[in-house]
């Protein structure tokens, strides 16, 4: 009899071991998830430039890109064109396009200049400027009315570009052209420039175009 009392102890204590072990109750609940931000910003691409109508072969033309935010796309032209003199071209030929996939808005484009230090309100009249569209995407030629071929303005091209909305591969490729005329020579219009009118000489005109933009849900 003893011997089985033991014996039930034992497995009393044992039951009560093993159920201390094992009676918790647990659960487990999990969320896992990665979350992807998306990408945003324009470029300029396939940029280039050139001098034209140079007979005496002395005006000299250097230029560059560069990634100033390192994100790997081109955010910033710069030229610098010496010896230039009446009835020489600077042409340049460029595509802005936007890289992102997260859509984009053009909130303002501006032009700034100086002539020889002093700050300019307009384009000099010995300064004349012609601009084609070469091709743009169907959703920028929807939203500025925009066809290739077309020769705007600079200020309409500027004023159509404002306020549009750019999905990813969106882009416009222009060319412009500035052409520096004196009295008697023809502008691209066709009109003639009034007397009057000459290139300064030893001058430096400088000039910042700067395009800005914001992601298109933004508050304003």
């Amino acid at each position: 009899m003893r011997k089985i009392v033991g014996i039930f102890a034992v497995l009393i204590i044992a039951l009560m071991v093993a159920g201390f072990a094992v009676a918790y109750w647990t659960d487990k609940l999990t969320i896992t998830g990665t979350v992807n931000t998306g990408t945003f910003g324009w470029e300029w691409t396939d940029v280039l430039m050139c001098v034209s109508e140079d007979t005496k072969g002395i005006v000299t033309l250097d230029f560059d890109t560069a990634d100033t935010n390192n994100d790997g796309h081109d955010d910033s032209i710069s030229f610098t064109a010496t010896d230039v003199y009446p009835c020489t071209d600077i042409g340049i030929w460029v595509t802005l396009h936007f890289w992102g996939n997260v859509p984009g808005k053009i909130t303002a484009i501006s032009v700034t200049g100086t002539l020889n230090d002093e700050p300019l309100t307009a384009v000099p009249d010995w300064v004349d400027i012609y601009c084609e569209i070469v091709d743009l995407s169907c959703n920028i030629a929807s939203q500025t009315g925009y066809s290739a071929g077309d020769k705007p303005s600079i200020d309409e091209l500027i004023s159509k570009l404002i306020g549009t909305q750019w999905h990813q591969s969106d882009y416009i490729t222009v060319k412009i052209f500035a052409h520096w005329v004196e009295e008697g020579m023809l502008r691209y219009d066709g009109s003639t420039v009034p007397d009057g009118v000459e290139v300064p000489q030893g001058a430096t005109l400088e000039f910042t175009v700067t395009v800005e933009g914001i992601q298109y849900n933004a508050i304003s």
